[in-house]
């Protein structure tokens, strides 16, 4: 729900006050009760959860699971999996988890939508891209270093340069790409969403979205019936989702989780068979209905996004698991960059030790272990880096 609608009168008054007294005082990054509360300059996000004295975990599970999803779907790019015929038990079994690992990117932009849905046009809206783009081309040129020192590839450093143009340097790029027109526009789409208050208005938006951007892949399976082309611009109707689920929260909670679970898993089971069946005897087909624009993982998503909201988070948590969880929470697009690094050197090494593509599939959760947990590392020490550095000379200046 809209919390400066609908929940006023539930804030702690103890929680406003300390909010502003740590926000105008100290104008940088500071706790209540365990909560961080970030500047307005650095902060890409303000969980409406802080205004609420708690912060919402739910979120944050969605993220790491995502960024996790990312380095475990490329596992299936990386290892041979669609060069093969899918005939083996072990090859099924990596159509089925593609199901789900494939959402990462959705789960992603729907997060963005629930975490950014008050977001409005102001003086320093367009500058806090900076960081973004900051994160990007130091990324980029370790990729790039990496790759020449590592891996011995002839890209020289004009080319690095120029790939940062293109996206091309680190060749996860393109989700940044897609990020900066999806975080320029997001002011418009939020302004549209909130002309109303009507849930008959949200409902026309989300329809409207699931009709342009999603359903095509399923009705023009045998001959075009709907029109495709806003197909392409299918993070918008994500965007959207993660927004309607943030506007009506509370009624979300009132779903019985006993029931979510039976619809889900029939749902998804359905899903498995119908692609089963597409796909047994040969090579994996990658279309429309199964790429981010398609129905499958449009409806997967959604299934994720609400088991994830049902967590049972309660109260404030201050223990190692809940700091981890924020703390690889906020460094998801960090690691998303740089597992393009970690994975064409974990991948280079493991096709040499395994030449048989059946064989790498019993690797899979190593491999992906060993990719994550590196790509986490390189995260965590340049965060710290850029944060004791420039984040921190950028954040004296404004003060």
């Amino acid at each position: 729900m809209l919390w400066h609608r609908t929940q006023l009168l539930r804030i702690d008054k103890s929680v406003i006050i300390r909010f502003f007294i740590f926000h105008f005082l100290q104008n940088r990054k500071e706790y209540i009760n365990g909560i961080t509360i970030y500047n307005n300059y650095w902060s890409n996000i303000l969980y409406m959860g802080v205004i609420m004295g708690k912060r919402i975990y739910q979120i944050d599970s969605i993220k790491v699971f995502a960024i996790f999803s990312v380095v475990s779907v490329h596992f299936l790019l990386n290892s041979g999996f669609y060069d093969i015929d899918i005939e083996s038990l072990l090859a099924s079994i990596g159509t089925v988890l593609r199901l789900i690992f494939i959402t990462a990117v959705p789960l992603f932009i729907m997060s963005t939508g629930f975490l950014m849905g008050e977001k409005t046009l102001d003086d320093t809206y367009v500058t806090k891209l900076g960081k973004v783009l900051l994160i990007y081309i130091v990324v980029s040129l370790i990729d790039w270093i990496g790759h020449i020192l590592i891996l011995h590839n002839d890209f020289s450093f004009s080319d690095a340069l120029f790939g940062l143009l293109d996206y091309s340097t680190d060749s996860y790029g393109w989700y940044v790409e897609m990020y900066i027109g999806l975080y320029l526009i997001i002011p418009l789409l939020n302004a549209a969403w909130h002309n109303s208050e009507d849930k008959r208005y949200h409902l026309y938006i989300v329809v409207t979205s699931t009709i342009l951007f999603f359903l095509p892949s399923l009705f023009n399976i045998f001959g075009k019936i709907l029109p495709d082309w806003w197909t392409a611009a299918y993070p918008i109707g994500y965007y959207y989702l993660g927004l309607y689920f943030k506007t009506y929260l509370e009624q979300i909670k009132t779903i019985r989780v006993k029931s979510l679970l039976f619809y889900s898993g029939t749902v998804f089971i359905f899903l498995s068979i119908l692609t089963l069946l597409k796909n047994y005897g040969g090579i994996f087909s990658w279309t429309t209905q199964n790429d981010y624009m398609g129905y499958q993982p449009f409806i997967v998503s959604i299934i994720i996004f609400l088991l994830f909201l049902k967590l049972p988070f309660k109260g404030e948590k201050n223990g190692s698991f809940h700091f981890l969880l924020v703390k690889i929470s906020n460094m998801t697009l960090t690691i998303y960059l740089f597992s393009d690094l970690t994975d064409s050197i974990v991948y280079y090494y493991f096709k040499q030790f395994v030449p048989n593509i059946e064989a790498r599939f019993v690797w899979a959760p190593v491999i992906v272990c060993i990719s994550f947990t590196m790509a986490l590392m390189l995260s965590f020490s340049v965060e710290i880096i850029l944060s004791k550095t420039i984040f921190n000379r950028i954040r004296g200046e404004k003060s």
